[in-house]
Formats: C-alpha cells, sequence, structure tokens
C-alpha cells in the first residue's frame, strides 16, 4: 500500500518504446554471457581434475619397483618427470607406513593424515591434491620383471607399499577463469552499448510523428489552429495528416460562431446582473424588514405578556383571597370559576410564548435533579383539581417500570410542561375509562438514559386520517363551528418541540371510540442522588376500589412498600373481610362513590367498622370539589385522600395510623394548599414598588395580616426616597415602570452604602426569559414572574429573610465555578482593561462557536469538532473560565480517544457550561482601571 501511494514519474511513449526494444536484448546478452562464463569454468577445472589424476596414476604405477627396491635416483627421477607437468607444484612419495621416502617441489599446504586405499582427490582453495596407492605384485619377482603384468592383477592379489601424493596449484586455473570473464564482460558491454544505440534511435524513429501529432492536438485544444497548419510528418502518415487538417479548419469556424454566441450571451448576461442587482437589493430591504418585523414581533410579545399578565395577577390574588372567606357554596363557585378562566387564559399565553420562543431559536433547557415519580404525581393532582368534574369519573393512573431509576437530572419544568399537555388533553377527550401513564427505560449507556413514556387514554379517539393535523401550529382535528373541545391548537406543537430538543421522538396511534395512545421518548442523565429509603410498612390494608385499573395500581403500590393487601369490589366482599380477618387488618381504605346514595352507605360504613371492630378508614375521594359534600364524614375518618392518591401521601397517612389526628376538611386545605409558615416573617418591613396601584394594594392584602409591615412605592424615585429615610428589610421591584424602570432604579439603590446588601426581588410580568441577565445583572437578588402567588411570595420573603450574605457575596457564590477573576488578572499582570477585552473576545464568540458545536455534531465531522473545542479550550485558558475550560478538556479527550461514541451527554454538559456563563456574564464585578496619575503614583 505504501508503493502504490508513492507518485512516480510516468514514462513517455518514446521511453516505453526504447525499453521495450533495448531491454530484451539486454536480458539475452547478460544470461548467453553467464552461460559462456559457467561452461568455461566448468572445462577448466574438469581439465585441471584430468591431468592432476592422469599425473597422480602414472607416478603410482612407475615407482613401484623404485619404492620396492628403495631405488632414491629412480624415485627422483620419476618425481621430477611427474613435476614437469603442468600446474603440478609438489610430489611425495611414502611407504606402506606412511612414512616419507621422497618429496620434490613447493612444500604441501595440507598437513598429512590417514591415506585412503583408493585414488581420492580433494579440491581446496589454491590447490589441488590427489592421494593413489602404490600396489606390488608377487608374482613378478618370479617373473622377468615384467611391469605389464601387473596391470591385470586384482588388487586382492597386490600388495600395499606406499603412496604417492601430488598437489596442483590452481592459481593458474583462476588467471584463466579471470581473463575469460574480462573478455566476455567486454563483449557484453559493447554489445549492449551497440544495442541501446539502436534502439535509441529506432524508438525516436517511431514515435517523433506521433510526438508531433500530440502537440498539434495539443495547440487544437488550445485553438492555435495556424500553428496546427504548418505541422509536417513522414509520408507515411499523409492522410492522417490531411484529416487533421481538415478538423483544423473547422474547429477554427465553429470557434469563430462560439466566440460570436459568448458575446453576445456576455451582453445579456450583463443586462441580467444589472436587474438581479436590482432584486437583490429590493431582497436586502424585505430582508431587514422581516428581521426587524421579527424584532417587533418579540417586543410586541413581551409587550402583551407584561399588559396581559399585569391584570391577571390582581384577578388570581383577589380570587385567592376571596376564597378563604366565602361561606356560600354557590359564591364560592363563582369564584372558583374565574380562578379557572384565569389560570386557562394563562395558559393560552404561556403556549403562545413558549411558541414563539421555540420559532426563534430562544428556548434554552436547563439541567437540575427531580423526582420523576414525583413530577408525575404532581401533574395528576393539579389536572385533577381543574378537569375532573362529576360527570367526569375516570382513574388517573401511573405505571412505572421496576429499572426507571428514581432521581434524574434534565428540565424538570419542560418535562412537567410535556406531562401537563399529553395528560391534559388525554382527561379532557375522555368521559369514561381511565388515562395511564406507563414509564419504562429503553437504553442506558455510562450517565446517558432514554425513557420511553406512553400517555394512554380511553377517550373519543382520533380518525387516522386527522391525525396529521395534530402537531400543527394553530391547528385543531375539529374544525367546525360546532367542536366540543376549544383549544390554541399550540400544546401539542409546543410538546414536539420540547421532546426534539431533548434528543427524543414522538409518535401517536388512536382509533375512534377506542382512544388514544402518545409515545414519547426522551434522553437525560441518571442522577448521583441515592434513591428514598423508605421503612417497609407492617400493614394490613382493605381496599374497596370499583375500578379494576385503579385497585391494581394501589394494589402493587401497597405491596412495594411492604403491606398486604385485600382488594375488594363491593361492599358486601368488604364486611365478608371485615368477619373474616378483622383481628389482622390496620386499615380500610374506602372509595366514595358519588351521590347522596354513596355517601349515605360510606358514613354507615364508617361508623360500623369503627364501633364494631376500631378500624380506622382512610377516603378516597374524587374530585376534590366533593370535600365540602362530606362535611359529616369529617370526625368520622382517619384522613382524606385525593383521587389520583399521591403515593408519598398514601405511605404518610399508613405510617401514622397510630397517631390519630383531625381528618377536617381543614387538614385537606392544608394538603391542597401547603400552609404557610408565617410566624417567621412578623414585624419585618417590605417596600413595594409598582406603578399598578392594584398590584401593590394586593401585596398589601397579602402580607400586612401576615404581620408584615409593607410600604408602598408608585415610582423608582419614590422609592429611592423612602429608602434613604426608612430602614426596609426587603425591596419587591416592579421592572416595567415610567421615567425610571426597576433595574435603573436597582443600581441607583446599590450605590447607597445601606442598601448595598438589602434583598431586592424583580416583579416582573415578562416571560420571555430574555431578561433574566439584564435583571440580576442589575443588582437584583433574584425575580418572580406575575401573576405571583401567594405561598411562593411567602417563601421567597422567608429565604430572603433568613439570607446573611452580602450580595457580592452572592455574586461570588454564583460565580465560583464559573469564572475566576483572579486568574483572569494573574495572566496579564493585573491589567483590567486587557484582561476585560481578551474576555469579551471568547464571550462574543461563543454564540457562534455553540453554532457550529452543534453543526459538525450533527454532521458527524469529528476532527472539525475537535477543533472548534480545541479553540475555545485554548482561549479558554486565558481569560479565567474555569468552568469551560475544564468541560472543553473533557470534550476534547473524549472525541480524540472515543470518537462520537456515546458523545452528546459531553457536548450537552459543555454547551450547558457555556451558557451559564453567558447568562452570568453582566455579574462579573470587574475592577475599575486606574487612572494615569494615580498609576504614576
Amino acid at each position: 500500500m505504501k508503493f502504490a501511494s508513492l507518485n512516480l514519474p510516468r514514462l513517455s511513449l518514446n521511453n516505453k518504446l526504447f525499453w521495450a526494444l533495448f531491454t530484451p536484448a539486454l536480458i539475452l546478452s547478460v544470461i548467453s554471457s553467464l552461460f559462456l562464463l559457467a561452461t568455461r569454468f566448468v572445462d577448466l577445472n574438469h581439465n585441471l581434475h584430468t591431468r592432476v589424476i592422469h599425473v597422480t596414476q602414472q607416478v603410482a604405477t612407475t615407482s613401484e619397483y623404485a619404492v620396492v627396491f628403495s631405488d632414491q635416483n629412480m624415485m627422483h627421477r620419476i618425481l621430477q618427470n611427474a613435476l614437469n607437468n603442468q600446474d603440478i607444484s609438489s610430489i611425495q612419495l611414502f611407504n606402506s607406513e606412511q612414512n616419507l621416502l621422497a618429496e620434490l617441489g613447493k612444500s604441501p599446504q595440507q598437513t598429512r593424515s590417514a591415506f585412503p586405499k583408493q585414488q581420492t582427490t580433494k579440491e581446496y582453495d589454491t590447490h589441488l591434491e590427489s592421494i593413489s596407492a602404490i600396489y606390488y605384485s608377487n608374482n613378478t619377482l618370479d617373473g622377468n620383471f615384467d611391469a605389464q603384468t601387473d596391470l591385470f592383477t586384482p588388487n586382492s592379489q597386490r600388495n600395499l607399499i606406499g603412496w604417492v601424493k601430488v598437489e596442483a596449484d590452481k592459481s593458474s586455473l583462476q588467471v584463466a577463469q579471470y581473463q575469460y570473464t574480462s573478455l566476455v564482460i567486454f563483449l557484453l558491454i559493447c554489445f549492449n552499448i551497440l544495442a541501446f544505440f539502436v534502439a535509441f534511435h529506432a524508438s525516436k524513429f517511431i514515435t517523433q510523428p506521433i510526438v508531433r501529432l500530440n502537440t498539434a492536438l495539443h495547440k487544437l485544444v488550445k485553438g492555435q489552429f495556424s500553428s496546427v497548419k504548418l505541422m509536417k510528418l513522414p509520408p507515411e502518415y499523409a492522410a492522417l495528416q490531411k484529416d487533421i487538417l481538415d478538423i483544423t479548419e473547422r474547429l477554427e469556424h465553429h470557434n469563430e460562431e462560439l466566440m460570436a454566441g459568448i458575446e453576445q450571451a456576455t451582453e445579456d448576461i450583463r443586462r441580467s446582473m444589472d436587474s438581479m442587482e436590482e432584486k437583490s437589493a429590493q431582497l436586502h430591504i424585505a430582508n431587514r424588514e422581516a428581521m426587524e418585523s421579527s424584532r417587533l414581533k418579540s417586543q410586541f410579545l413581551a409587550n402583551i405578556s407584561h399588559e396581559v399578565r399585569t391584570p391577571l395577577n390582581a384577578i388570581l390574588g383577589y380570587t385567592k383571597t376571596l376564597q378563604k372567606d366565602i361561606k356560600d357554596p354557590q359564591h364560592r363557585l363563582y369564584v372558583d370559576t374565574i380562578e379557572q378562566s384565569t389560570n386557562s387564559l394563562l395558559a393560552i399565553i404561556g403556549d403562545i410564548l413558549d411558541f414563539s420562543k421555540i420559532e426563534a431559536g430562544k428556548l434554552n433547557l436547563e439541567n437540575n435533579h427531580f423526582n420523576l415519580k414525583t413530577i408525575v404525581d404532581d401533574v395528576y393532582q393539579t389536572l385533577s383539581i381543574h378537569l375532573l368534574t362529576k360527570e367526569k369519573q375516570i382513574d388517573l393512573v401511573p405505571d412505572f417500570n421496576s429499572d426507571v431509576p428514581e432521581w434524574l437530572i434534565g428540565d424538570s419544568t419542560r418535562i412537567r410542561q410535556i406531562l401537563t399537555n399529553l395528560v391534559g388533553n388525554a382527561i379532557k377527550f375522555t368521559h369514561q375509562g381511565s388515562v395511564r401513564t406507563k414509564v419504562s427505560m429503553t437504553s442506558q449507556a455510562n450517565q446517558n438514559i432514554t425513557l420511553s413514556f406512553q400517555v394512554i387514554d380511553t377517550g373519543i379517539g382520533i380518525a387516522e386520517d386527522k391525525i396529521h393535523r395534530l402537531f400543527k401550529p394553530f391547528s385543531q382535528v375539529d374544525t367546525s363551528t360546532t367542536r366540543q373541545f376549544g383549544g390554541t391548537g399550540l400544546g401539542l406543537v409546543i410538546t414536539k418541540k420540547l421532546v426534539e430538543q431533548m434528543n427524543g421522538h414522538i409518535e401517536v396511534s388512536s382509533a375512534p371510540g377506542t382512544g388514544s395512545t402518545f409515545r414519547f421518548s426522551l434522553v437525560l442523565q441518571v442522577s448521583p442522588n441515592p434513591p428514598t429509603q423508605k421503612p417497609a410498612l407492617q400493614r394490613h390494608v382493605v381496599i374497596l376500589e370499583p375500578s379494576p385499573a385503579y385497585k391494581y395500581y394501589l394494589t402493587r403500590y401497597l405491596d412495594s412498600i411492604g403491606a398486604q393487601c385485600t382488594a375488594c369490589t363491593d361492599l358486601e366482599q368488604l364486611i365478608s373481610t371485615l368477619h373474616r380477618q378483622h383481628e389482622h387488618i390496620d386499615a380500610i381504605l374506602l372509595n366514595v362513590c358519588p351521590g347522596e346514595k354513596g355517601k349515605k352507605e360510606c358514613q354507615e360504613l364508617i361508623s360500623y367498622c369503627k364501633q364494631q371492630f376500631d378500624i380506622p378508614c382512610i377516603l378516597m375521594i374524587q374530585p376534590p370539589g366533593q370535600i365540602a359534600h362530606y362535611s359529616d364524614l369529617k370526625h368520622l375518618c382517619a384522613d382524606f385522600l385525593l383521587k389520583p392518591i399521591s403515593q408519598e401521601r398514601l405511605y404518610k397517612t399508613l405510617n401514622q395510623l397510630d397517631h390519630p389526628h383531625d381528618g377536617s376538611a381543614a387538614t385537606i386545605q392544608t394538603h391542597i394548599d401547603k400552609d404557610l409558615n408565617k410566624e417567621n416573617i412578623k414585624g419585618i418591613k417590605v417596600l413595594a414598588v409598582d406603578d399598578s396601584p392594584i398590584n401593590l394594594q394586593l401585596l398589601d392584602h397579602w402580607l400586612t395580616p401576615a404581620g408584615v409591615k409593607v410600604s408602598l412605592a408608585y415610582s423608582g424615585s419614590q422609592a429611592i426616597k423612602m429608602a434613604l429615610e426608612e430602614h426596609f428589610d426587603i425591596i419587591f421591584m416592579d421592572i416595567q415602570m415610567p421615567e425610571m424602570d426597576g433595574m435603573e432604579t436597582t443600581r441607583q439603590l446599590r450605590q447607597l452604602e445601606p442598601l448595598k446588601n438589602t434583598p431586592i426581588i424583580a416583579l416582573t410580568a415578562h416571560a420571555l426569559g430574555s431578561e433574566q441577565q439584564q435583571i440580576l445583572a442589575s443588582g437584583m437578588n433574584a425575580y418572580l414572574t406575575k401573576p405571583i402567588d401567594e405561598a411562593l411570595l411567602f417563601s421567597t420573603i422567608e429565604t430572603w429573610r433568613a439570607n446573611t450574605d452580602s450580595f457580592q457575596e452572592q455574586v461570588d457564590a454564583k460565580l465560583l465555578h464559573i469564572f475566576d477573576l483572579d486568574k483572569a488578572l494573574s495572566i496579564v499582570d493585573g491589567k483590567v482593561s486587557i484582561a476585560k477585552e481578551m474576555f469579551d473576545m471568547l464571550a462574543d464568540s461563543l454564540e457562534a462557536e455553540i453554532k457550529l458545536i452543534r453543526h459538525h455534531l450533527e454532521h458527524q465531522n469529528t476532527q472539525k469538532l475537535i477543533e472548534v473545542v480545541h479553540r475555545i479550550h485554548g482561549a479558554s485558558k486565558y481569560t479565567g473560565t474555569l468552568a469551560i475550560s475544564r468541560h472543553a478538556g473533557f470534550l476534547e479527550t473524549h472525541l480524540k480517544e472515543l470518537g462520537l461514541e456515546e458523545v452528546d451527554g459531553v457536548v450537552d454538559d459543555f454547551i450547558d457550561t457555556i451558557e451559564d456563563l453567558l447568562n452570568h456574564r453582566k455579574l462579573i464585578p470587574w475592577p475599575q482601571p486606574l487612572d494615569s496619575s494615580t498609576t504614576k503614583a
């Protein structure tokens, strides 16, 4: 793969042809030379072996008698004759004991060892050694000493009398080999030089016309027609040259026509460009008008929010005040109707504002720890109060799988809003049966968890051809003038947008007359908070509940908290159970049927159980408005529980059975309204600032009966004057006021030494959330959104009355984990202007960087995502942004090591950290830079 990636130069046609001609000649010449060398070397070596063996055999034959008779002269002559042969360097004769008899020539190069009985030849690097045995035949002594007689005598009949050893020098052989090799190499080089020139000239001769053709075509492409016409080719290419000249003339003519067309088209384009510039200017003006229109729309919604919420604040406040003193049921019904209508109007306004924020992309999600079961219980309790009536007896049943964690991290407010919309719709369109919320876990990866929610009702259902209208803005399934159910058509649209913003998906299935099922999924994080550990209740509870669905829900929950449960469907079954098991029964959970008959039967049953068996009864009442109808049962039952029953409330009631208490309607009211502890706020002084006398009067009506001393100011200047004359523990400040608004008033109050640490709480009717940063940056401690809830008002007063931290300490606590001012200044040697400039450069770029991060994450571009995060990480180290630097390091490490695997949660944490810094940007207490005179001093 590495070689394939190299950019090797491409050979030209001439080079290719040259190597095609020259390479075979080169290969054949090299092979022939190697063959000649090998053959010649073998022949020379064979000749040397043959000569040495011949000399050895000759000496062994002729020296037989000289060895037998020890004739030194004869031995010398025989050795001298052998030494005269070419290449022989040394000859030795040995007797049968291997003792040297005679030697002639150079000293032998090999040490003597045991001699073989047969002819042997050994080859060494510098010489060749041949050894042969000398045999003697006995019958030769008795004859005529005929030397030829022993040639035909076998060795077995001959006697070994000695050996002859011959050594031949290989130097002459090597010289001959070198000479022959030099000759062959010389001839090879000469042949290849000749072949090189032949192949070069042949390739050039063949490719030259082709090169000229290629050059001509290249010039033809560039439009150099005159150069092509001057081209000359060999006679063999005459026909081809004629065709090329013909093509050249045609192309030249076509080019002239094309240039004329281009000039005409250019003129047309120039005219079109003038028209486009005019259209572009018009589009720019229209775009600017659209942006201005969008800004005015947002401003209009903010103003509408303020103008509508301000009177709604007074309506709701005085409604709740009247509810406390009204005794007449009819009048109370009227006031309750006013409250419900006002809440409905407030919900519609909230939907419109949420939809506007979603469309503008300004709806930000928060992360907090929350208990999902508690949220579902609260949603059921709230909706049952407002939507359930005497005619609508339906069961609201929560259903949680055992694998769903109790504590999670996410935007609990938006999750509550999603469930409220879906469950509220289900209740609205269901007349009988049940509405069930089923929650299960789909998947879990590290700390991220995907939960599946199902809201299942048994209502009227939706036709299949109308389901597509559900998630369209301002759309209704039934748009006729005779429709039964109203609404703005925004609830499900907002729900879908919120689900998608939490990386989820929503869908619906329905059938007319059967019911509907809304399914959606949310990606949340598992909270490190430990699950609530409750001791098991050793109770035996008997349930009288005619609804199978709700009876099953109660039975499951009682089993989960360790209580033994016996479920009864009717009164007869309950009486029978009491008679059989009354000694083991601790309580009776009794559903009250609507109507006088059900009330009478319930009263008789409670009295019977209390008198005969002393068993406490717990009443389950639905809807809450029926509490006033059971005044006769106040002192008979142990407690009242509102359906749908809160699990926490049921556990607390069963756990306190051994400590009986008054189950009066006041207890129920305490459960509903959460009785306020007003003793802790008696005697404190509060300054309320608002340009609306109605709102100030409402605050006075709420706070004065609780022992709070209230002073009222109708403008910002009046508030400053009163604050200088009198000390106040808490100041409630309206935002929108003439001449001097609440934020400017707060800034001036913070400049006064006595008011630097006084808690100032904003009362704002704006609900877009864009003012939150400005409100806190102006010096306010917190804010409440109109319409103001009475319980929240008292809770806020109690919270800030007990707060002993100074305002700067509160600001420092908010910025503790977000921004380090000391570090930002230390990097630039304490130069405030440079530190602030560097911080502003980073902060101003973060909005665009968030968009880039989301874009690269959506397109799965890991490298680009790493570059953006690395850029933010580097800049954050020099600006004191601790949290951003830390989370950027986490994200960058995750991307480099794991890529995009399970990166969504890390990216969300990083973006949340950036948005947290931007929200608190204006709270950073930059010190005032020293002037030049002070610096010189």
